[in-house]
């Protein structure tokens, strides 16, 4: 039986992450009788609540500050959520992880500083798979005004986002983050809802079965 597997979904607000995470989980559990649990970054902890709290204009936190904080509420979610989870033999999803903690800090933080924020958590968990969908920024712009409700820190960045994203992932790359065994798919959101999940489902059951 291969060991419980941790599977991060990425992009931009408005992606269509989301929607694909929850796509997989209901085919895994309903069609493939596949024990997953979801979970989220920042985290419904404490310190994920300052965290989202901040990200909504609701308090204010200089970026490298908000950098550290994000990263330490990533070290309580793997030792609180996460691991336990995956030693249960429970495969955890998780909507956004260190990449996007790199990809929105790193438009006004060093790479290297975040990348020491976050040593303590990278060396206790890395994804075995990261789902980075990537949507045209005038697309995710587009969604995000039709369906939020008040402003949020980063909607107007969705281009330089997008750029640091990329930028992270090639900087984690040399840093030997991903190989083999911890998989990077990047997977053109520029398409139909059905054929996204379709990719993403056909990638995560080559991992998983």
């Amino acid at each position: 039986m291969k060991k419980a597997a941790f599977i991060v979904f990425e992009g931009l607000d408005g992606s269509g992450k989301t929607t694909q995470l929850h796509a997989l989980v209901k085919h895994l559990q309903n069609q493939k009788g596949i024990k997953c649990k979801e979970e989220r970054e920042p985290s419904d902890g404490l310190l994920g609540l300052m965290a989202r709290g901040a990200v909504k204009k609701k308090f204010r936190f200089e970026q490298q500050t908000l950098a550290l904080l994000f990263a330490a509420d990533r070290y309580e979610h793997i030792k609180d959520d996460i691991l336990p989870c995956l030693e249960q033999g429970v495969h955890v999803i998780c909507d956004r992880y260190v990449f996007s903690n790199f990809a929105y800090q790193g438009l006004s933080c060093d790479f290297e500083a975040i990348y020491e924020y976050n040593r303590a958590a990278m060396e206790l968990l890395m994804p075995d798979l990261t789902v980075f969908i990537d949507t045209p920024p005038e697309k995710t712009s587009e969604r995000i005004g039709q369906n939020r409700v008040g402003k949020e820190l980063f909607d107007d960045a969705g281009a330089a986002v997008r750029e640091s994203f990329l930028k992270a992932f090639g900087f984690l790359k040399e840093k030997g983050i991903f190989n083999e065994a911890k998989r990077l798919i990047i997977i053109d959101g520029n398409r139909q809802e059905s054929e996204i999940t379709r990719e993403i489902t056909e990638q995560v059951e080559m991992l998983l079965l």
